[in-house]
């Protein structure tokens, strides 16, 4: 009877899940090689939406007058566990992000969404839903994501519920007061705090109080390191009844892609995410500038910096530095051991510009590229382009491919590649101040474990501060 009734209980489970398409968009990612044991590393994006589409969401995070508009994916954090699972970071990017929303279509195969350069990240949710918001990530990032996991307002009180109150901290009195902005209402004493399920979606939902967005995700990564610290050191995840009563509310506030379609599979996923240490945990937040066109409210990568990271995740460098120190070893220009795609290369269109003040290297590339087969490519019109310290190739919509083929036989570094900001077609090579001469990217050295860009303020989950309070309900942009 006991063997019955634990077996309904997780077929319960497993009929709590809601599960989607994993990628709605053509966009394909680079694999990290497998390491000496074959393990290779997890990427799994994390969202949290603001959909009001229940009467719960709506009395919860408000805006009763939204319920029929599309839900935005105002939370989006990658989470990138190491091979071997001795590290783990946690990189938030914020919502008001201006990038390149690829094409998507909906699960069913019965709508399409246009790609959408110059967009909020936010706004890639109602693209089809999440395995949009996984493609956007892919495009961004040049990575491979394995799995996405998305939960809204009444999810996040359900989880805070199960977990229990987390503690966070403020600098001084609390009061994020209600406005047409979005406020909360948010109420706390200086110092010390426990959250209980409401407060815990206010204070994940604050932006006025801390000043900006940005801000916001520094109080997000606040609570979550609170709450993995709280889940060790109670013993959840290794406690049977405490366990079970997490597994019913994640089970009912999350919706998964098909690859995390049963409590097997959380439960196998959560037993490799339980293995990384809180001081290898990192949090950060990718480098962003205010975007050119509109500074007061929205922004745009970093991306010398930003690119940055991208490289140390592709090659599975930990973005902390508490690890064992490792032997340093060259590595190829590319951190990736991904195959160039199969193409065929004499129909490739490519243009090649110099962005160097070296005489002739669009030349010399391009005949480089002819020599490798791809024999369309020619030096662009004009040959000089103004000057750039980082070769890139551009790429328009549906030559993804093209682009990574191009880059492999260049030996460029995934981190080259970028969609063409206006949506051009075919293939574009930029050299720039980084390959000043030779046919082939010169080697780099490995990145540095721990060499994240101070832009992006990283942390790790065993640190603990307060959040400064900016004002006290104030609106600000950025």
């Amino acid at each position: 009877m006991a063997a019955l009734s634990g077996w309904l209980y997780y077929e319960h489970l497993n009929g709590n899940i809601q599960s989607s398409k994993k990628n709605l968009s053509d966009a394909t990612g680079q694999r990290t090689a497998p390491n000496a044991f074959g393990q290779v590393p997890l990427n799994i994006l994390l969202l949290g939406s603001d959909s009001r589409a229940t009467e719960r969401a709506r009395e919860l995070g408000g805006g009763k007058d939204l319920r029929n508009d599309p839900p935005l994916a105002d939370v989006q954090m990658l989470l990138h566990v190491s091979a071997d699972r001795s590290n783990a970071s946690l990189i938030s990017i914020p919502r008001d992000t201006m990038v390149t929303i690829p094409e998507c279509r909906s699960a069913d195969g019965k709508q399409d969404w246009k790609a959408s350069p110059y967009t909020r990240i936010n706004a890639s949710l109602a693209h089809g839903g999440p395995g949009c918001v996984l493609g956007t990530w892919t495009e961004l990032t040049g990575l491979e994501i394995d799995h996405f996991m998305m939960i809204d307002f009444g999810g996040v009180v359900d989880m805070a519920q199960a977990v229990g109150k987390v503690k966070v901290c403020v600098d001084e009195n609390l009061y994020d007061r209600r406005n047409s902005h979005g406020g909360t209402g948010l109420k706390l004493p200086a110092g010390d705090n426990y959250l209980d399920k409401e407060q815990s979606l206010m204070w994940l939902r604050t932006r006025d109080a801390w000043g900006s967005d940005l801000n916001r995700t520094k109080a997000q990564h606040m609570y979550l390191s609170s709450m993995i610290r709280m889940l060790k050191e109670q013993g959840t995840l290794t406690n049977p009844g405490k366990l079970m009563d997490l597994a019913e509310a994640a089970t009912r506030a999350l919706k998964v892609d098909d690859g995390l379609d049963s409590i097997r599979k959380l439960y196998d996923l959560g037993t490799e995410l339980r293995k990384v240490p809180t001081n290898r945990i990192s949090t950060l937040t990718i480098p962003v500038l205010p975007d050119p066109r509109n500074p007061r409210a929205t922004v745009v990568l970093n991306k010398p910096d930003a690119d940055r990271i991208w490289q140390m995740l592709l090659a599975d460098t930990p973005l902390d530095g508490n690890g064992k120190p490792k032997a340093a070893k060259p590595a190829s220009a590319s951190p990736t051991a991904s195959p160039a795609p199969a193409v065929d290369r004499a129909a490739v269109a490519v243009t090649v510009q110099n962005g160097t003040p070296v005489r002739r290297r669009a030349s010399v590339v391009a005949g480089a590229l002819t020599g490798a087969g791809f024999t369309k490519a020619a030096v662009g019109v004009p040959g000089n382009a103004p000057a750039q310290a980082r070769t890139t190739v551009s790429f328009g919509a549906g030559h993804r491919a093209e682009a990574q083929a191009v880059a492999a036989a260049l030996k460029l570094p995934a981190s080259a590649l970028s969609r063409s900001a206006g949506g051009g077609a075919g293939v574009a090579v930029v050299i720039g101040g980084d390959w000043t001469e030779g046919t082939a990217f010169p080697v780099q050295a490995a990145p540095k474990a721990g060499a994240v860009p101070r832009s992006a303020d990283a942390r790790t989950a065993d640190e603990k501060g307060c959040m400064h309070v900016v004002d006290q309900g104030g609106f600000y942009t950025y």
